[in-house]
Order: structure tokens, then sequence, then C-alpha cells
């Protein structure tokens, strides 16, 4: 094995400052790159073969391949990246990646255990990679860069797996690289030699591998439940078009996501660990994944605890989404111990609160709040309290209309009741007898508010009288600069989002519209980052203004800049501005308001 002559930070940073640093347009070339379109076709909501999907809301995700066997090692050195992507970043030759199936034998592998591990977590389905962007197979294939034919393993783990899920219950299908391939000649980013040195083109990867091989996935599986190509880029529209009637006629209730590309899926992929923060229409998804890598690494311990995985599963679900969530077994086909273990943990706190994910609608409200979110069901709001204000009392801003019942449900399935009041047009749960220590230290607690007719919703951010309300640029209306949504690595493969102001022009301000709960003083911060140092105002309707100088940053950072007070309690607008610094790159994130009391 040979060293490579670049140091893999360096390759990092380079990608950090082109993803960060790039104009909107370069920004989004990256992106539908990566992962196309997110267009979908239409009307397929309330269709038969969505079902799973649209009511499911939470599938796995496996990334598994001969990178596993590798674990983000290559001749004594660690890539600091996904670890899929380490024969492309560390410019492993061809040769000597195929060569590493000789070693790969998973014998450790389980399809009954990791389907077991699934429904553990409340998994609905899972989707697994038949070939990523090296080029192997896990399948069974003509094409012999397989895991059957090129490794001491001989197995076909895919049909193992697809016997498994559909002997269980659960949605299975494919995740395919369709547009690139390093190790097959004409491939996107692979070889531009044939074996035979003559010039190899798209057109005979496509027809001799990429197709013949998508035909195999659809014909010896039995029904799928998704088909899940990824990184469509350049692909030609045509090449696109035939894979999607391929799967259509093959596997007719196979859903396609949107990074099929040209907008023929039939729900929207998200970018990479991307959950909005307003409620999206029509299906869609955001994939995650369990540590920062989506195949195993060996040192990538960065595990999200069960809170985190709930935290995120219900966020998901709450802007209206279903929830991909991935581990990476490791070279003998293992999933992760502490992945597997945190995993089943919030599957527990799930099979107790079934109903605020499964068939779960959007919140009314359209975004999340201070202390948690909310999910819906029917005429029932189901209120997901993850970090109680020391009152425990839980305020739900512009709601009209007093409900039926307000239940705190427990663990065991107990119902204490807890007193509702009206203050100013907003509802206060008030929870301090109901919730107990066991309560507020569980993972996420649920109030049920039971309503005889929806509650009409006033979707104004609100600001709380006991808790920290961050507010995105996302809720901003701007005028003499640009908002637009900026994505960035922090290392290769995290993928970082974040609504922002910049291009600042004289005068130019964002302004939020706010409802203040209780009249009083706020500590205000903003989240930016810029060059040197940059003086910021904020002002309210009221006429109480604040500015400051702060430090800036090349990443997005807390500053705080002041107090300001809400004399009267109700509807406000609250505007910042920029008075010093670099306007083009100065990148304000968002605004954020603590009750000093």
């Amino acid at each position: 094995m040979k060293s490579i002559t670049r140091t893999h930070s360096v390759l990092a940073a380079a990608c950090f400052a082109a993803c960060h640093l790039a104009p909107a347009s370069a920004e989004q070339e990256t992106m539908d790159r990566m992962w196309g379109d997110t267009t979908a076709v239409e009307g397929i909501e309330a269709s038969g073969r969505a079902a799973l999907f649209r009511d499911g809301k939470y599938g796995m995700f496996v990334h598994w391949g001969l990178y596993s066997h590798l674990g983000g090692e290559w001749d004594g050195e660690t890539f600091y990246g996904i670890g899929e992507w380490i024969m492309n970043r560390m410019r492993i030759p061809r040769d000597e990646y195929m060569a590493i199936a000789n070693e790969f034998n998973p014998t450790e592998f389980d399809a009954e255990e990791m389907v077991r591990l699934a429904k553990q977590a409340g998994m609905r389905w899972i989707i697994i990679t038949s070939k990523h962007h090296d080029g192997f197979a896990m399948f069974g294939s003509e094409h012999p860069f397989n895991i059957v034919d090129a490794t001491p393993f001989g197995r076909d783990p895919m049909k193992e797996l697809a016997a498994a899920c559909r002997e269980a219950g659960l949605g299975f299908g494919f995740y395919y690289s369709h547009n690139y391939d390093w190790t097959a000649p004409g491939g996107h980013m692979g070889p531009e030699k044939n074996d035979d040195g003559t010039p190899a083109t798209f057109e005979g990867y496509f027809n001799e591998k990429c197709r013949p091989q998508v035909v195999e996935l659809c014909t010896n599986y039995g029904e799928l439940s998704f088909i899940w190509f990824d990184t469509p880029g350049g692909m030609p529209e045509e090449k696109v078009r035939a894979l999607a009637e391929l799967v259509r006629e093959k596997q007719p209730n196979a859903l396609l996501c949107s990074r099929i590309g040209r907008g023929l899926g039939d729900y929207v992929s998200l970018g990479d660990m991307e959950i909005p923060l307003v409620n999206r229409e029509g299906l869609w998804e955001t994939c995650d994944t369990t540590n920062d890598s989506w195949s195993y690494s060996s040192y990538d311990t960065n595990w999200k605890g069960p809170r985190e995985i709930l935290h995120r599963l219900v966020s998901t679900v709450a802007r209206g989404g279903s929830y991909l969530l991935n581990v990476g077994p490791d070279g003998k086909g293992r999933i992760p111990e502490k992945a597997a273990q945190y995993l089943i943990e919030a599957g527990e706190w799930i099979q107790d609160h079934p109903q605020v994910i499964y068939s779960a609608s959007a919140s009314p409200w359209g975004h999340a709040q201070p202390w948690g979110d909310v999910t819906r069901s029917g005429n029932t709001l189901n209120v997901v309290v993850f970090d109680w204000p020391a009152d425990r009392r839980i305020h739900l801003p512009g709601i009209e209309g007093a409900p039926e019942s307000a239940m705190l449900i427990t663990s065991n399935g107990e119902k204490r009741p807890v007193a509702v009041e009206e203050a100013g047009g907003w509802m206060v749960l008030d929870a301090s007898d109901a919730a107990d220590a066991d309560v507020t230290s569980a993972m996420a607690a649920v109030i049920e508010l039971h309503f005889d007719t929806p509650p009409s919703i006033d979707r104004t951010p609100g600001i709380h009288p006991n808790a920290t309300r961050v507010l995105s640029t996302e809720f901003a209306n701007v005028r003499d600069a640009e908002k637009r949504k900026r994505s960035w690595m922090e290392k290769f493969g995290e993928w970082k989002f974040a609504m922002q102001v910049s291009d600042w022009q004289p005068g130019g301000v964002a302004e939020w519209e706010v409802n203040v709960a209780e009249a009083g003083d706020y500590h205000i911060s903003l989240t930016y980052r810029g060059e040197d140092r940059l003086v910021w105002s904020v002002g309210t309707s009221e006429g109480a203004s604040i500015r400051n100088q702060q430090a800036a940053s090349p990443v997005y950072h807390t500053y705080p800049i002041g107090i300001i007070r809400f004399d009267e309690p109700g509807s406000h607008t609250v505007s910042v501005s920029l008075v010093d610094g670099n306007p083009e790159t100065s990148s304000l994130e968002s605004i954020q308001f603590t009750p000093v009391r």
C-alpha cells in the first residue's frame, strides 16, 4: 500500500473553504452535484405505495462496503472524513483498492440481528448500500467486482437482508450510486480508459454496468419499497429517465428519492444531515447518521445519544418529514455497540409514545418551540418537551380555543392532568404538579392536548418568559441585504446548513415579527461570522435600541449584545442592522432572546 503525499487536513480545509466561502451560485452548484434538484414527482402523497414512507416516518440507512474493512485507515494513516470516500480522498490506486476484496470477509454479518435492531429502534424500513461510489457491489452480480465472486465471504448478504425484512414486516430498499463509479471505466470520476487501453465513455459504463445492475436489483430480491439513487451530478437526462422507467416497470411499488435527479423522484431527500427550521409540504426525508461518518470509521466515536436521536426524529416529523438514520457496520458486518445501544434506548421511548411519530402530522405552529416541538394526531396535539423550564410551565403562543383535555403521559402510560391557563393570547400548561423528577429527567415528556375541533393558531414566533428563544434569519424579513441558505463542511462530508443574511447595503436590515408573552428585560445575543470587529444594532418597534462591538469569527459564533426591554406584551418587531464592518463578509445567522428573570 502506498502513502499519499497530500495531508488530509489540507484536503478538509480546501473543501471547507470551497463550500463555506464560495458565492451562492457555487454553493448551489455543489449541492446540486451532490444531491440533485430537490424536487419530486407530485401527486403520490395519498397513494398506497407512499403509505409506508408517509406514515412510518422512521427508517434505517446502512452504509456498508469494502471501505468498511478499511475503517478510515490506509497505509498507517487516518482519513478524518466520511469513510466511504476514503478511496477518492486518499487517492488509493484502483488496483490496490480492488484488491481489498481479497481480504473482505464479514463473517459476523447477521441479517436477522440487523432487522431486530431496526425494529427495537422503532424503524419501519431498511435501505442499504448495494453499490457506493467505489463501484463494489454488495450483491451477486454479473459484473465480477462483487461480494459473492471477489471475496472469501462468497455470500449475497442482500438476499439475506431482503428475506429478513420481508419476514419481519419491514420495508426494504437499495441505495445505488448511479453516476459516480471510481473503479468502472467511464463512470463519473472513474478510469478514463478501458482495461484494453481504449477510451472509456459514460455510455459504456451505463450500458455495461449501471443499467444491468439496476435490473439485477429490481429482479432478484423480491418486492422493494425503495430505490435510493445518489449524486446524479451532470448525468444525462435520458440516462436518468431510463433508470426511472426501468424501476417503475419492474418495481411499480418502489419509491424513488429525488437524488435520482432531473425531478424524477417520488419524494424529496434534503441535504445530508439537514433538518429544516420550518414546515415543508409534500413527501420528504432527512437522512442523517449516528456519528459523523456514514460508513464505519475506527476512530469515530462521536455517537448521537438517545436523546439527540429522538430530538432529531421528532424535529423532522414535526416539520412534516420522515427520518432516515444511518448505521455503519464494520468490516466483519457488526453494527458498533454504542450506535445499537442508543438506537434501542430511543426506540424504547418511541414504543411508549408511538402517536408522536407514526402517522403524525406536522406542527401547526410551523416551527419548533424553545422547550421542544409539537406533532399532531387528528385533533390531538402531542406537545413534546425536551427542555423543561424551571417553573415547569409550558407556553404555547398564538393559540385560540381551550382543549377538551390536557394530560401528561408518563412512560408507563399513566395520564396526569395538567392545568391550562390563558394569558394574552398564549396558552400556558402548568405541569408543576404533574411533572415530577422522573418526568423531567426522562429523555422527553409528552403532554396530549385533545380538542373537539382543530384550534386556530397564529404562527408568529413567540418570545417566551421562561426560556431562551433563538430565531433564525429564516423567520426574518430582509431589506437591502441578501438572505440565502449557506452550506459547508467542517470536515469532509459533515455538512452544515444555515439561513443567513449578508451582502449588506446602506440601510440594510433584518426584521422579525414576534409575539412577546410578558413585558420585561431580555438579554440579546447574535450569532454571526465575519472579519475583524463588527458593530451591530438591535432595535424594537417600541423605540428601544442597543448596539455593541464584538470580535468576529470565520465560523458562526454567538456573541452577547446587551439588554433590551419590551414595555408591553403582544406583537412587536425587532430589527438588526450592521453598523460597522465588511458588509460583504458579515453574515448574520440568528438572534437570541433570554429573559433576564
